[in-house]
């Protein structure tokens, strides 16, 4: 490897250990905010975590823990966890009166 590609491959292994750092951060947050009951906020965990708010929205897994834990706190699932077994529609409003094609 050259020098340049060399530094470019430190730094993004620097990188990726930064965010993993973060992610451990959030996670143990967001357990202590929910131990306690005290609000689950995108800003008090970024506060907490001392990671910025961009931080959580950018990297899903970031802002997949905070959403569920703000869902855990509200006593809610996450919406991929509970299939939907009934669509509910409601027709047109003159629906019932326009005949069907076979």
């Amino acid at each position: 490897m050259t020098s340049s590609s060399q530094r470019t491959a430190q730094a993004l292994r620097a990188r990726s250990q930064r965010t993993e750092a973060g992610l451990v951060r959030i996670k143990s947050v967001v357990d202590q905010l929910a131990k306690s009951g005290a609000p689950i906020t995108v800003a008090a965990v970024a506060r907490q975590a001392d990671v910025s708010r961009t931080f959580l929205y950018e990297h899903a897994e970031a802002r997949n823990l905070v959403a569920e834990a703000i869902l855990r706190a509200r006593g809610l699932r996450a919406r991929t966890d509970q299939p939907s077994t009934t669509r509910w529609r409601r027709p047109g409003v003159n629906a019932h009166s326009t005949p069907r094609r076979p």
